[in-house]
């Protein structure tokens, strides 16, 4: 894992089918990230795929809005999509899932920053006035634990 990495992991008990339908659907992501409220689809439609674009929208002590492209979309295996902010290129996020030989499914949340260069020189301090700091990778490291606890809560809820 490098510096510019955070991956948090959970084992939750519910099939890779149930935690592929939460988390490959960022529009419901609001029900259990403390910071991402939800999304909007800009493009495709019906399952989530591979170039498929959507808003995302956030809240810490402001409001802000993403804009993010699914560049994986693995059924039942992986789910993963970039975000920028404009022209900026700021994360790409991923959900990746296990199955267990007892039929859980151990889930991987990795969040990787691609704010270099130049521009992730400017991107860098935009999260200072909306709430989220300077450093994101802690950041979101609280927030990745709390999504996934929180996620872990549901499904395992509705078993």
């Amino acid at each position: 894992m490098s510096p510019h990495e955070v991956v948090e992991v959970v084992t939750i008990a519910a099939p890779p089918s149930a935690v592929w339908a939460a988390v490959s659907d960022p529009c419901g992501y609001g029900r259990w990230s403390p910071e991402a409220t939800g999304a909007q689809r800009t493009s495709g439609d019906g399952a989530w795929a591979v170039g498929d674009r959507f808003t995302g929208l956030n809240k810490a002590r402001l409001s802000w809005r993403t804009q993010c492209r699914v560049v994986v979309a693995q059924t039942e295996r992986r789910f993963a999509f970039d975000v920028n902010v404009g022209p900026l290129p700021i994360a790409r996020w991923a959900f990746e899932l296990e199955e267990l030989p007892d039929g859980r499914t151990f889930v991987t949340q990795r969040w990787t920053d691609r704010r270099d260069g130049v521009l992730g020189a400017l991107a860098k301090p935009a999260g200072i006035p909306v709430g989220r700091g300077y450093d994101a990778a802690t950041r979101n490291r609280q927030t990745m634990r709390a999504t996934l606890d929180a996620l872990k809560a549901e499904l395992e809820g509705a078993n």
